[in-house]
């Protein structure tokens, strides 16, 4: 799952074992180009299973997160983030009790969002800003994501035993993106524009960004 958040990095040992969990992303885009992102990573559905596997040093060969490393890996992704150019009122939440954990900064272009990324792939040495990057003109108003699918991610997967692997039918990955104008179009066949005609919402399996079924890309175009 290395291309979808690096805050899931820190907790990845525990989401392979327990397969049950909810990424969220939430981008609030202005029409000048800067906005806000909050990432949550919930396990909460399986927080009895992750309070007991992170007792542990390592199963199956998996190692296991401690709590003191969690915050540690998170605190320094922070204290990096707020030195990064165009990135400001970082801010994060570690609950270890229902093992909810959010990550949230403001941005002052598409370009402060990509280092957004950027920052964090150092951090957690992984390629994310290659998987995933953004653009926005303002002048046509079109806001896109790409989105290359890595398939180490469904090599890494193989080697969870079959019956763990069953458990991911329960894990899911949401976008939603939501504008300060109406939305014209846009051509994710996954995706689905809100009511108000001003977000844009994708839930999808956890499994399908695993196999390549699924992808993340985008291209929305606002009205003038």
């Amino acid at each position: 799952m290395k291309g979808l958040f690096p805050l899931l990095l820190a907790t990845l040992s525990c989401c392979l074992l327990t397969g049950c969990f909810d990424l969220v992303e939430q981008i609030d885009m202005k029409q000048d180009g800067s906005g806000t992102i909050k990432a949550t990573l919930n396990l909460s559905k399986s927080k009895t299973k992750v309070a007991s596997l992170m007792q542990m040093k390592s199963v199956n060969g998996i190692k296991i997160p401690s709590q003191a490393t969690v915050t540690s890996e998170v605190e320094n992704a922070v204290k990096k983030l707020k030195a990064t150019k165009g990135i400001s009122n970082v801010q994060y939440s570690l609950d270890f009790t229902n093992f909810i954990a959010t990550l949230s900064c403001n941005f002052t272009s598409i370009q402060a969002l990509n280092e957004f990324s950027n920052t964090l792939s150092k951090q957690f040495n992984t390629k994310l800003i290659s998987y995933n990057s953004y653009a926005y003109n303002r002048a046509t108003r079109v806001f896109s994501r790409s989105y290359t699918y890595a398939p180490d991610i469904a090599k890494q997967f193989a080697k969870i035993p079959s019956e763990d692997r069953q458990l991911f039918k329960d894990a899911y990955y949401t976008n939603i993106i939501r504008f300060e104008h109406a939305i014209q179009s846009q051509v994710n066949k996954s995706a689905k524009v809100s009511s108000n005609n001003k977000a844009v919402l994708l839930k999808i399996p956890a499994t399908n960004l695993i196999n390549g079924s699924t992808t993340l890309a985008n291209t929305i175009t606002l009205t003038k």
